[in-house]
């Protein structure tokens, strides 16, 4: 994709940031690891300016840290899972449940009948029943005692990333492979600067836990993890609302379903509103997760959808509060 169309696809109304700044950020967003000489040839300025400019956006708050967008099938978790709760505003100790849960990585307070709406990554059935034990339990001291469970049949894209085809093989990951993914994914929750940490200071941070690498073995690996697709992407994470992108949106959209799979990969994947796209077991079979700048963009976007004949029905949730959003989950503690 052109920067151009990537940085007008992005980013909506984006005062107090001009397009330099956008430059920087689509080009991060792509590939995080893309160093300042690359950027500066990219974007037209100087390799000081580019490092000034991404403090300034990191110390301003656009920029929230470095992020990893990892494949959840192939480190080890097997099933994604949706769960909606009835509760009211008594209740905020589910709410506060759910953020200190480590399997879920995302929180949402939404409209309608359900108040919230959670993403957890589970590794098996097992672990599935564990975790529903868990929220059985909970639920039993709220008020409406109610919830639902839609489960995630396929990923098709995931924070801004498409899947396309999934690896025919799962690679074996060693201990030194889910110590260096751990160090990845912790980086988004614990950033303390704008730039991902290197392989130098990875190969650093193992040998301090006790685990000996050498930097080249960490580039090696890593170049590895990247081409069996565990890692699809490393980015950067953003504040949306900075950006113009004001308005979250769940979207479940029903087709005939001979086309699930065609509508998902061809129609809604590639819209650059929509950060993820997955395939249930509900009647609506796809669930779309998307950023607009406001209700008359929604509108757009709503029209280019129906574009395709495939395209039968949908219904709408409203984000009213995003209270977790860690794509790059703690897989591995």
């Amino acid at each position: 994709m052109k920067l151009e169309h990537r940085i007008n696809s992005l980013f909506g109304d984006t005062s107090g940031i001009d397009e330099f700044d956008l430059r920087i950020l689509a080009a991060l967003q792509n590939d995080r690891r893309a160093s300042l000489t690359q950027i500066s040839d990219e974007v037209g300025l100087s390799r000081f300016a580019v490092k000034d400019r991404i403090q300034k956006l990191f110390e301003n708050g656009v920029i929230l840290g470095p992020m990893v967008v990892v494949n959840p099938l192939l480190v080890g978790f097997q099933r994604t899972v949706f769960f909606e709760f009835k509760t009211n505003p008594h209740e905020p100790w589910l709410a506060k449940l759910l953020e200190k849960t480590s399997e879920c990585d995302l929180l949402d307070g939404i409209t309608g009948e359900y108040s919230l709406f959670a993403r957890l990554r589970l590794k098996d059935d097992e672990h599935f029943s564990q975790i529903l034990k868990k929220i059985d339990t909970a639920m039993g001291g709220s008020y409406f005692k109610k919830y639902r469970v839609v489960n995630a049949i396929k990923i098709f894209k995931e924070s801004d990333v498409s899947f396309g085809k999934m690896a025919q093989r799962i690679p074996e990951l060693d201990g030194t492979d889910r110590a260096i993914l751990n160090i990845l994914l912790k980086e988004a929750n614990q950033a303390k600067s704008p730039f991902p940490a290197s392989t130098v200071e990875i190969s650093r941070l193992l040998n301090d836990a006790g685990v000996k690498i050498s930097q080249p073995a960490v580039f090696n690996r890593l170049s590895r993890l990247q081409r069996s697709r565990v890692i699809l992407r490393q980015s950067i994470r953003v504040d949306h609302s900075k950006l113009g992108k004001h308005t979250k949106f769940l979207v479940r959209v029903k087709t005939n379903p001979k086309v699930y799979d065609v509508v998902a990969e061809d129609s809604l994947a590639p819209m650059p509103e929509i950060s993820d796209v997955y395939r249930t077991g509900e009647e609506y079979g796809l669930l779309a997760i998307l950023r607009v700048k406001g209700v008359s963009e929604f509108n757009s976007f709503l029209v280019r959808l129906y574009d395709s004949s495939d395209v039968i029905d949908t219904y709408t949730t409203l984000v009213l509060e995003e209270r977790k959003n860690s794509p790059t989950f703690l897989a591995f503690e």
